[in-house]
């Protein structure tokens, strides 16, 4: 069965819509997934039919400034926050809503790109919550996140929080085409499978660039997913996994990869590991080999 419907942010009213995919008899458990940056939700059906054919309740919601998330048409890529926290306690209560409607089942967490920040940033404080977090095509650390970040705020003070924040998005994204060959898409970076660059760009609800003050939240994103403040840790066994593409332009390198898993055990998540998948770009869940890497995320969270 699929269902879709509004809930309010208790951040600040703001108006979040939820899909919800369920199997014919009672879930086994419930996967939650947090999607990516300028992105909306129903491009993760296949993902989503994929685990209610298994069994399996799957969730997802836009974020805040996407999809069916916004208050009016421009505000694609405005979050209506300055501080980068709603956005994670948006997530987190899409989880109390899980849990008020499947009571009793495990919530498995999902989280593709920005998303992947997102769920790094609700494991600070709600890792109890969890059975499992998956961590996929993470953005690598980044020193440069927090001055953005105090650029991005001068920028919203001066030429408006809702101007596009072009500057930032050639700042964050201009490296990102160097392995491009000529007469690909600028969206190429995302995928081998050119249907899917062809549709990413086709799409009104994707590849739009981010206001200032969505830059704002995302460089906030950025910095506190790898700072070593504000970690409560009430749940350190939970089983982590990172995955993503060897030719992800967001990971930077294998080794600030696998830095990045490195960064959670040294936190005390001692059951983290990490793969990385050969011949595929940003969105694994969309490449050639997406039916193995979908069966390996269902072996992890069995």
């Amino acid at each position: 069965m699929k269902r879709e419907l509004y809930i309010k942010s208790e951040v600040d009213r703001h108006r979040l819509h939820v899909l919800i995919l369920t199997p014919e008899n009672q879930p086994r458990a419930v996967v939650q997934i947090c999607h990516g940056m300028s992105e909306h939700k129903e491009r993760y059906l296949p993902f989503m039919e994929y685990l209610q054919n298994r069994g399996y309740a799957a969730v997802i919601h836009d974020h805040r400034g996407h999809g069916k998330s916004i208050e009016r048409e421009d505000d694609l890529g405005y979050f209506y926050d300055t501080s980068g926290r709603a956005v994670v306690e948006d997530a987190h209560q899409v989880t109390e809503w899980i849990k008020m409607e499947f009571p009793g089942l495990p919530v498995h967490l999902f989280g593709h790109s920005m998303g992947s920040l997102i769920v790094r940033c609700y494991l600070k404080k709600y890792d109890w919550e969890l059975s499992s977090l998956t961590v996929c095509g993470s953005p690598s650390k980044n020193p440069l996140a927090k001055p953005a970040a105090g650029m991005a705020k001068i920028a919203c003070r001066i030429c408006g929080d809702r101007k596009k924040g072009l500057f930032f998005h050639k700042l964050a994204f201009g490296a990102f085409n160097k392995q491009l060959k000529d007469g690909e898409s600028l969206n190429g970076w995302i995928s081998y499978d050119k249907d899917n660059v062809r549709k990413y760009d086709e799409e009104p609800l994707d590849g739009f660039v981010f206001t200032n003050n969505g830059f704002l939240n995302l460089f906030h994103l950025m910095d506190e997913t790898y700072s070593r403040r504000g970690w409560e840790k009430k749940k350190t066994d939970l089983p982590i996994l990172f995955i993503a593409g060897e030719d992800d332009p967001c990971i930077i390198s294998q080794k600030q990869f696998w830095n990045a898993v490195s960064f959670l055990k040294e936190l005390g998540y001692a059951d983290t590991k990490g793969k990385l998948y050969p011949g595929c770009r940003h969105e694994i869940l969309n490449e050639s080999c997406s039916g193995q890497i979908y069966k390996e995320i269902l072996g992890f969270i069995e």
